[in-house]
């Protein structure tokens, strides 16, 4: 009997945060021995500039004690009458060093000037040796009972590095998907008992205790040095506030900022230029109705003309995926962005020649029909517990009417038209928000989602999804409770907060149910901060991928490319070809790009970074 391998579940974007955490730990162990050099040089001077009066004091009194001697002690009692005669400056200060420390043995002067120097030097250079010992001591504990001076000292030696303002769950998992895509970051946190303050400290990113707003701590994180800034404060007003404070230390400077009112960012992104205000609910809808439509969806991308899905498939020994890589994308329609062996290697090389062998974990790019068709053809088994899509199973229940809920319905109607839409409002939900719901062709029932009497009005018997979207990770949980409890083989699609709560929710629920929205959004300000004019973004592993649209130029290096050619030489895959009026989504991997062509390119951000023009 052959040994089957068994396919790994795939797994949440959320749940690679701990492996990736550990293979940062690992690679981030200790500071450059560069880094510290310098920045332990800076601290000092930091000290001495800080312990100045005693030091200088001290000073004083030694050059006023070598100049008497110099100019006219040794003089006076010597043959010649060169002042200098057989006198220097570097014995002179050797005798006022051991006249400071009561260890001289020269006469005592005749004269008073000789006389009071003769009994100040040793009591005033005492007392200011032993002053500028304290401070100095001081300051010295100083520095290692309070870390805040030596964080900014560290940061000091940073250039060319990534600001982020605010470690929250988006501020946090940006740093951590740009130290594995390989930027350096400094952090700017106003409470130095943030959670994610000591994981920073732990992988040896500077964290400046302040309010970025203040040019001060903006100077701390070494703005002037910085490539970008990432504004991700729970406050609109104050990352408003922190991208002008840091426009004005730095007009050039690339800045990014969340934003939580949809109104708000569209306006913002007139003054700041397209794609730098990005809103939450905008980043992660298109992931939610992706999964309300399709299984084992990692992440979405949403272009005008169509919602395309991340997937994570596990080739099995039945699957009709085995075979040829260039095969398979051109039977499906999609599009293989990475692929790994059983051991978690990557497959490289040319995609027309590489072949799919069972255990192999693929992530694919694709329409939903076309993933849906894929994810099909890999089972090894059929699975009649999860309900497919048809006459009977043809609703979707979508609870929660915050901004989330109602753009997830506006993509669910753009792209499930067979499908009727059910929502679910509160109570207290405002009658505004029924009113614009309603007025999309959306049944609307007000209740609590939890219980089962208000699900079944609202069609659970032919479900095919329940999407809970509340901005409340327990009220969601209860509801995808409550429907499991009476529909088992439901699909659900939750809403959380906590990317590590995302990840344990799947075993509770099944493969890709629940997300964190801020796992959903950071990958975007991450790549937005780096590169100009960012549209969705998903990191894979150590790569932080995103979207781009730009125009073939005549002459550029985009011009006469084929898209295969594009992806297998560039790494850039181009996932929408927009021509003369029509599109192509994805584009023919056979097409030839040519002047004025619109393309949406999907690649690493080093990959798009590459010069358009040839």
């Amino acid at each position: 009997m052959t040994n089957v391998p068994k396919p790994t579940p795939p797994r949440p974007a959320a749940s690679e945060d701990e492996v990736r955490l550990e293979r940062l730990r690992e690679r981030r162990r200790h500071h450059p021995l560069w880094r510290l050099i310098w920045a332990n040089l800076r601290d000092d001077a930091r000290i001495l500039r800080q312990a100045w009066f005693p030091l200088t004091a001290l000073l004083l009194v030694l050059v006023g004690g070598t100049l008497y001697l110099y100019l006219d002690y040794f003089p006076a009692r010597m043959s010649c009458t060169d002042p200098v005669c057989g006198v220097n400056l570097v014995l002179a200060l050797y005798e006022a060093i051991k006249l400071l420390l009561f260890q001289s043995g020269l006469d005592f002067p005749t004269d008073p000037l000789g006389q009071l120097l003769f009994f100040a030097i040793p009591l005033l250079g005492l007392f200011f040796l032993l002053q500028s010992a304290i401070d100095l001591g001081r300051l010295i504990f100083d520095k290692s009972a309070s870390p805040e001076a030596w964080q900014i000292s560290l940061a000091r030696t940073f250039s060319d590095h990534l600001i982020i303002c605010g470690l929250g769950r988006v501020g946090y998992r940006a740093v951590l998907q740009l130290l594995d895509a390989g930027y350096e970051v400094v952090v700017i946190e106003t409470a130095w008992e943030s959670e994610f303050v000591s994981t920073m400290l732990r992988l040896k990113v500077p964290v400046i205790l302040g309010d970025a707003r203040d040019p001060d701590v903006l100077a701390d994180a070494g703005i002037a040095r910085a490539c970008g800034l990432i504004a991700v404060v729970n406050d609109d007003l104050r990352n408003v506030e922190i991208v002008l404070a840091a426009r004005r230390r730095r007009a050039g400077l690339q800045t990014v900022l969340r934003i939580y009112n949809r109104e708000l960012d569209t306006n913002l992104e007139r003054s700041f230029g397209p794609n730098t205000a990005f809103n939450i609910s905008n980043l992660a809808a298109p992931t939610f109705a992706a999964a309300a439509l399709c299984h084992d969806i990692v992440q979405a991308i949403s272009v005008p003309e169509d919602l395309l899905g991340i997937a994570e498939i596990t080739v099995t020994t039945t699957s009709a995926l085995v075979g040829f890589a260039r095969s398979v994308e051109d039977g499906y329609g999609i599009r293989l962005l990475r692929h790994r062996n059983q051991t978690g290697h990557e497959r490289r090389g040319d995609t027309a020649q590489r072949r799919i062998v069972p255990g192999d974990v693929l992530l694919l790019l694709g329409r939903m029909d076309a993933l849906a068709r894929v994810r099909s053809d890999n089972l090894s088994v059929p699975t009649p517990r999860l309900p497919r899509p048809s006459s009977h199973y043809n609703t979707m229940i979508v609870c929660g009417m915050g901004q989330m809920g109602i753009q997830v319905i506006r993509l669910l109607l753009a792209h499930a038209p067979r499908f009727e839409i059910v929502a679910i409002c509160t109570p207290e939900t405002p009658q505004a928000i029924i009113t614009e719901i309603a007025r999309l062709g959306v049944r609307v029932l007000r209740g609590d989602a939890r219980n089962v009497r208000v699900l079944e009005e609202a069609g659970l018997a032919q479900a095919y999804t329940v999407a809970s979207l509340y901005s409340n990770d327990l009220l969601n949980v209860q509801v995808g409770l409550a429907a499991r409890r009476h529909r088992p083989d439901i699909h659900l699609v939750l809403r959380v907060f906590s990317d590590v709560f995302a990840e344990r929710l799947s075993d509770l629920f099944g493969i890709n149910t629940a997300y964190s929205t801020s796992a959903l959004a950071a990958p975007a300000l991450a790549a937005a901060a780096v590169l100009y004019d960012i549209g969705y973004a998903f990191d894979s592993g150590e790569r932080l991928f995103a979207t781009r649209t730009v125009t073939v130029q005549a002459g550029d290096s985009l011009d006469g490319q084929r898209v295969d050619d594009l992806r297998d030489q560039r790494g850039l895959l181009v996932i929408a070809l927009r021509r003369a009026g029509s599109a192509l989504v994805p584009a023919s991997l056979s097409a030839t790009l040519q002047p004025d062509d619109e393309v949406v390119v999907l690649g690493d951000l080093h990959a798009l970074a590459t010069p358009q023009r040839r």
